[in-house]
């Protein structure tokens, strides 16, 4: 099943339905329902703890302010509402081997959309570059699947990406209570784009970032002398590549530090992902993390 799973043989189906079907199924099979339902709890209240009491939903904070021990209670959300935010724009298009980044976030995407409207929560979804290109409403309805894939499957993307900008304006055509899922390498400006993400705070909605990045990104791989190509602004760096490694990591390395620190204080779940995972294992070390947490 693992090689089924493999983002580069997922690459090669034509169907995205059924590379939605294939990651979902195989996530499903044998995991527990409270990971299943990762998405469609809330917090209900706090009970005290009695002994035989699961300790995995004990509330450490508030034993330390109140040396008590209570459990974290929680329900199903019936009518959980979700967009899905892909970003389109060039950067996404990067690929070091036979799976882009977008590819993978676009069966990210199908493969989460599929997910939550088999738990009867609805879903919608927004793609994006320098603008809103796609705003489909969530809905539950059998056919709201068809419709997103459908649109998910003719995504062309040709522009640069102002990802701060676009999510103000997102946040501003979302007026109800919402889950946000932003799906985007954020290789960007990143105080713009905790300030967007920050928008969605103020106006009470849940987010979470699943910041996207292919391999080479990540070790910069470069040998000898390159030509470095910017995919949105078509700037061109000619550089020795094992020069400028130890630089690039860095900076790099202080670019992801900065996304985790900021999420981290203004309660938005970040999770990275590499192209290179398989998506059930990806879904699964999610959910299931999410599932403690919650």
């Amino acid at each position: 099943m693992e090689e089924i799973l493999d983002p580069k043989v997922l690459a090669k189906l034509s169907n995205l339905y059924l590379v939605a079907r294939t990651v979902v199924e195989g996530f499903i099979a044998g995991i527990h329902r409270s990971i299943y339902k990762g998405f469609s709890v809330e917090f209900f209240e706090h009970r005290e703890y009695s002994p035989g009491d699961d300790l995995k939903y004990l509330d450490w904070k508030v034993f330390g302010r109140t040396d008590r021990l209570y459990l974290k209670t929680f329900r199903e959300e019936t009518n959980l509402r979700s967009y899905l935010l892909l970003d389109i724009s060039n950067s996404m298009n990067y690929k070091s081997d036979t799976v882009s980044k977008l590819e993978y976030g676009t069966f990210l995407a199908a493969s989460l959309s599929y997910l939550m409207l088999k738990q009867r929560d609805a879903v919608g979804l927004v793609t994006f570059d320098s603008e809103v290109r796609t705003f489909i409403k969530p809905s539950s309805s059998p056919l709201q699947l068809h419709h997103l894939v459908e649109n998910l499957k003719n995504i062309n993307s040709k522009e640069r990406t102002s990802i701060g900008e676009v999510l103000h304006k997102i946040a501003g055509n979302i007026k109800r209570r919402s889950l946000i899922i932003l799906i985007s390498d954020l290789l960007d400006n990143p105080n713009e784009i905790i300030n967007g993400l920050t928008h969605f705070i103020h106006k009470h909605h849940e987010v979470i970032v699943f910041q996207l990045l292919d391999p080479a990104e990540l070790s910069f791989p470069f040998r000898g002398q390159y030509e470095f190509v910017d995919l949105e602004t078509k700037e061109k760096v000619r550089a020795d590549a094992l020069s400028i490694k130890p630089a690039y990591k860095k900076l790099f390395q202080e670019f992801l530090d900065f996304y985790k620190k900021s999420c981290a204080e203004r309660k938005i779940d970040y999770v990275r992902g590499v192209t290179e995972t398989p998506l059930n294992q990806f879904l699964y070390q999610y959910l299931n993390r999410r599932a403690q947490y919650k």
